[in-house]
């Protein structure tokens, strides 16, 4: 009921006890709750003598619909929270069927208790803050839950410890309340705000509710006239779809008309009370979340641009650029030199696609090689064309590049084991030392070759002569007679 000057209200519950009774503000703020244990008398005068007890029982009332306030109070906490007021619970604290007994504010109350008492176990009572939980999933809903259905909650927390570390402690041993098994999702704040998850969820939940609704519709068209059901609809999943889609549209004109005129016309009590109940659930769809919510504006379009670093473990050792095109990427690759000292040299993508949390810097390849399914175990890179491409583009040059050189190490193999041809008399005759000091056309087929061999050449020269010194430095002194030899 709700009282007509301070506009505020006071809900009354049954329970095996008596009675629960819960006084709100004109804001929808739970100000003051208590038991009233007399179950034998009826709830009218169970109100009147709580009114009585309180000193209210002068003031003037007037009934409001149960669910339709309740729905009311729902929706409030929701709205508190995207409008930025965190609050440790929802604040719900009526009883609903779907928790078994137990009110929303009960449930989040004891996770939040539940979470604490983890943390302290843990020694990290003073590093991490419980800030909110909130009741989601199935259960928040009449029409989706089924007995066997978890009882899932968000809790909200900042400071450190991993999400799955942090959620394999909270589930390890199993929490049930009231005979429903409880579970607990914890979130970084710093990942993702309760607000924002809510919103997702709720989101989410409308599209599994419209589908649920729209499930029910099809049942009751077959039921209450089969006949012609089977004359009309040739594939009931075809036909469940089809609802759906005309719920998502908001073409639902034709649907009501037609509760409408069952409910009117139909002798069949149990006809007349599903189709008011379908109507009312279909009414009370075109308010769902994911009709009223504002569009999100458009995501800029994604870009990707690379880095090289000669430290991909530490970019800030040695060379670094970035802000570059594949092509010019590998260029500066290729120029930096082998035997630096600052480790593995690399090329790197920056992936900007309005992702707040894959949009940055991540590796590509290091010392000639691209890790692919390191990279396409984060879904967010796995699923980009972008990145897929820059995946692949690399991947081609480095078989190329890893041809070439096996193609020149074969050459060179060839050159020392099979001798050299006699030459004709009537050939012209070169001095070796004159063919090694000719230098070959520019655009002459083996130029690319004979630069990748010397570059190979060097390479294993200054690779020889760093493996000599080495082993000169770790040549052991000569032993004494009599001293033991690991």
């Amino acid at each position: 009921m709700q009282f007509t000057k301070s506009k505020g209200y006071l809900t009354v519950q049954a329970t095996e006890e008596g009675y629960f009774y819960i006084f709100y503000d004109s804001d929808l703020h739970e100000i003051h709750s208590n038991d009233y244990d007399d179950p034998k008398i009826s709830v009218q005068n169970a109100t009147y003598e709580i009114l009585k007890s309180e000193r209210m029982d002068d003031m003037e009332c007037i009934k409001v619909d149960y669910k339709e306030f309740e729905a009311m109070t729902i929706q409030h906490s929701k709205d508190l929270l995207q409008a930025g007021e965190l609050r440790a619970t929802s604040e719900i604290g009526r009883d609903e069927v779907a928790l078994n007994g137990l009110s929303r504010a009960e449930v989040e109350r004891g996770v939040l208790y539940h979470a604490q008492g983890i943390l302290e176990k843990m020694g990290l009572e003073n590093e991490v803050e419980l800030l909110a939980a909130r009741v989601h999933g199935s259960r928040s809903r009449e029409e989706l839950y089924r007995n066997d259905s978890d009882l899932d909650v968000v809790l909200s927390y900042r400071g450190n410890i991993r999400e799955d570390s942090f959620f394999n402690e909270l589930n390890a041993h199993g929490m049930a309340m009231a005979g429903i098994k409880v579970d607990i999702n914890p979130i970084a704040e710093e990942r993702i705000t309760l607000a924002e998850y809510m919103k997702e969820s709720e989101a989410y939940l409308d599209q599994k509710e419209i589908e649920k609704l729209a499930a029910d519709l099809d049942n009751f068209s077959y039921e209450y006239d089969p006949y012609e059901y089977k004359d009309t609809v040739e594939d009931r999943e075809e036909q469940v779809e089809k609802i759906t889609e005309d719920i998502l549209n908001q073409k639902t004109e034709c649907l009501k008309d037609w509760l409408v005129e069952i409910s009117e016309e139909s002798d069949i009590d149990s006809d007349v009370i599903t189709a008011r109940s379908l109507l009312s659930r279909l009414e009370n769809a075109e308010n769902f979340s994911i009709f009223t919510r504002q569009p999100e504006q458009e995501q800029p379009e994604a870009t990707i641009t690379f880095y090289v670093a000669e430290c991909m473990e530490f970019p800030v050792m040695g060379e670094y650029h970035n802000n570059l095109t594949l092509e010019e990427a590998i260029k500066i690759y290729e120029s930096i030199p082998a035997d630096r000292l600052h480790g593995g040299k690399g090329i790197g993508f920056d992936l900007q696609d309005g992702d707040k949390d894959y949009s940055g810097e991540y590796e590509l390849m290091c010392w000639d090689r691209v890790d692919r399914e390191l990279i396409d175990m984060i879904p967010h890179y796995k699923e980009s064309p972008l990145v897929q491409k820059a995946i692949n583009d690399m991947e081609k040059y480095l078989n190329e590049k890893h041809g070439k050189v096996q193609e020149a190490e074969q050459a060179v193999e060839v050159k020392q084991e099979v001798p050299e041809a006699p030459v004709k008399k009537e050939s012209v005759s070169v001095e070796p030392n004159q063919t090694q000091k000719k230098e070959p056309v520019k655009g002459e087929k083996g130029e690319l070759k004979k630069s990748v061999l010397q570059s190979l050449k060097e390479f294993q020269a200054r690779a020889k002569a760093q493996e000599q010194k080495n082993k000169e430095a770790e040549k052991p002194k000569a032993h004494k007679k009599g001293d033991v030899e690991l």
